[in-house]
């Protein structure tokens, strides 16, 4: 039989080590929470780096849609130095895609990434566009078919016929 005798100051360091244990493990835990975010998180964001494709397949799927990677295409065009009417009325449908605006990036060069989308709710589809330069999103849209109608890269709800 063994007999172990612990005085009050042993007994207080133990407690105080247990504590900080159990103090750095939870900060451990509340700093790997605070750097890594999940890839929704990631992608909600403003200024949002695309470096991959599937980066942005996860993209347009954050909003809604299905994208077949395999369609994947990427040509580089120009955003126009100076904007006339009808280039505003496209740039307000990229603003209602998170807030996204091509104004600061005039007269640049970027990748226009087009994927086609599944299962769109018209009969010719429609494909997603998206706008990078240098790996950040500068801008989203749906582009239908065949009439090139730019619309908002939101999903829209389908009402539900009633019986």
């Amino acid at each position: 039989m063994f007999v172990i005798t612990i005085s009050k100051r042993k007994i207080v360091k133990i407690v105080a080590v247990a504590v900080c244990a159990v103090v750095v493990g939870a900060a451990a835990v509340g700093v790997k929470g605070f750097f890594v975010q999940d890839s929704t998180t990631a992608i909600m964001s403003k200024g949002t780096r695309l470096s991959t494709t599937q980066d942005m397949i996860d993209y347009i799927a954050s909003k809604g849609f299905a994208a077949d990677i395999q369609t994947a295409q990427v040509t580089e065009v120009e955003i126009p130095k100076k904007f006339d009417a009808n280039f505003e009325v496209f740039n307000e449908k990229i603003k209602q895609t998170d807030g996204l605006s091509l104004e600061k990036y005039k007269g640049d060069k970027v990748n226009k990434w087009t994927f086609d989308l599944l299962e769109y709710n018209s009969e010719s589809g429609a494909a997603a566009v998206l706008l990078i330069r240098k790996e950040k999103l500068i801008g989203a849209y749906i582009l239908e078919k065949p009439d090139g109608v730019a619309k908002a890269m939101v999903k829209t709800e389908v009402p539900q016929a009633t019986l």
